[in-house]
């Protein structure tokens, strides 16, 4: 019984993080490697442009922001429409069109949802039946970008054929002295890096991204626009692109993304990621498992939508082991001692060296960077309970999420289990000591500390 326990965590807790990071590495690598085409950029001609906005709930400085910036895009102006879908009550959308002044020269619809079917993604479907462009461009409210961001995209999108093409995220704050926003900022590019760009250069099949991805028209209508019951939009309809043969391409062109840089945003968002993750995964199996993509490309895609699961199995694997610690006393022994630990450690040492050298190539300081990693590692694994809530939840048939609020301050509660948590572990990790299970009370108290440094740290970012 003991070895089966001992194999059964051993899986959990070791050798699926550990795969997934270095495969992660493996993509970051080849995505080092991308290159885009360096023929001129084509400027002339350029066809008629649909920038969708869904918001709700979104201060008026900041959709101000998003005009302005789009004033300063390289593109014709005539060729461009904005529509920003609201979602908001009446009386707050009646207020938000009161302050806002549309720049002059921008052609800019503003309207609100009458009747709410669904959520963003059902948001961008109304504003998608509002459009009149021959490409299509998703954005959030926060997003920015630099002048040459849409046509460096659409240069892409026309040289190598593509039918949609994702802008490369680069995360910014409005709170410079977030060291959890600097995390994630750093975290950011490594993801951009490997699931994009990495995944693109390997020849795997990509998804489209939900802030900064430009369709061609005729994409979107060949497979219908999304599907108001689905949460991740992104997901959503990349599957059904990909199932129908299109090809969806990454780049190198920026768009600005403001990041969580708090306990709370960081909650909220990874939570819906890993709920839409799931939710794809079950409702949009049969597109997955589709004739036209490969077997290579059929698993890579499983372990894209998988990606939080691992966060998940090593909560339920430690919630495992304080069990036995506490019910089970004839059963402690050191499950973790296993030489598959040293994998898992250099699978761990090489993210860490990943990270701070890409923080360090972005500017950063040694000891900037290594708080970095610190503060967005601790603040992942404190969220672990939440993350197995919400890939529960993609399973459910009716869910709900909450918008990221991000450069707001927020009340939580979530400190309390978090708190919870983390004593439990301490106290497991103790008697596994007091057993003389070196390995296993060791780990444990290596994972407490990420919930303890939490609950001592998060509200200096609230």
């Amino acid at each position: 019984m003991s070895l089966l326990i001992q194999a059964i965590l051993t899986i959990a807790i070791f050798i699926i993080p550990s795969f997934l990071l270095l495969y992660q590495y493996f993509l970051f690598r080849n995505g080092m490697k991308f290159r885009e085409s360096l023929e001129p950029l084509f400027s002339e001609e350029l066809p008629s442009l649909s920038i969708l906005v869904p918001i709700k709930g979104e201060r008026a400085d900041t959709l101000q922001g998003l005009l302005e910036n789009l004033t300063t895009v390289e593109w014709d102006k005539n060729k461009m429409e904005v529509i920003v879908v609201s979602d908001d009550p009446p009386e707050y959308f009646e207020k938000l069109i009161k302050e806002i002044s549309v720049p002059q020269g921008l052609r800019v619809k503003i309207v609100r949802r009458e009747k709410k079917v669904g959520y963003k993604s059902g948001a961008l479907a109304y504003a998608y039946s509002l459009s009149r462009g021959d490409l299509i461009i998703t954005l959030d409210v926060d997003a920015r970008l630099e002048r040459d961001s849409l046509v460096k995209a659409f240069n892409r999108l026309r040289i190598h054929g593509c039918d949609a093409v994702t802008l490369n995220w680069v995360g910014y704050s409005q709170r410079p002295y977030s060291t959890l926003a600097k995390g994630i900022m750093i975290s950011t590019i490594i993801a951009d890096t490997a699931l994009l760009n990495g995944r693109d250069n390997s020849g795997l099949r990509i998804f489209p991204v939900g802030c900064g991805t430009m369709f061609k028209r005729e994409a979107i209508e060949s497979v219908g626009p999304w599907d108001p019951s689905m949460i991740q939009d992104d997901l959503e309809i990349g599957a059904r692109l990909i199932k129908s043969g299109k090809r969806i391409c990454s780049s190198t062109s920026p768009v600005y993304v403001e990041v969580p840089d708090n306990l709370v945003a960081f909650y909220v968002q990874q939570t819906r990621w890993a709920m839409g993750s799931i939710e794809v995964l079950t409702r949009r199996f049969k597109e997955i498992m589709s004739k036209n993509i490969s077997l290579r490309q059929k698993i890579d895609i499983l372990i894209f939508l998988l990606q939080y699961v691992p966060i998940g199995l090593t909560f339920l694997a430690a919630l495992g082991l304080t069990f036995i610690s506490f019910f089970v006393l004839n059963q402690i022994t050191d499950y973790l001692r296993t030489p598959i630990l040293l994998v898992w450690i250099l699978s761990l040492s090489i993210y860490g060296y990943n990270f701070i050298k890409t923080a360090l190539g972005k500017g950063y300081r040694l000891v900037e960077a290594m708080r970095a990693l610190g503060k967005v590692s601790s603040y992942t694994v404190a969220i672990s309970p939440f993350i197995l809530i919400g890939l529960l939840s993609g399973l459910k048939k009716n869910r709900k999420y909450v918008v990221t609020p991000k450069g707001v301050k927020v009340d939580t509660w979530i400190q309390y289990p978090i708190l919870l948590f983390g004593a439990l572990f301490l106290a497991s990790s103790i008697m596994y000591l007091v057993h003389g299970a070196m390995v296993t009370g060791l780990w444990l108290l290596y994972y407490s500390m990420g919930y303890l440094f939490t609950v001592a740290t998060f509200k200096r970012e609230l």
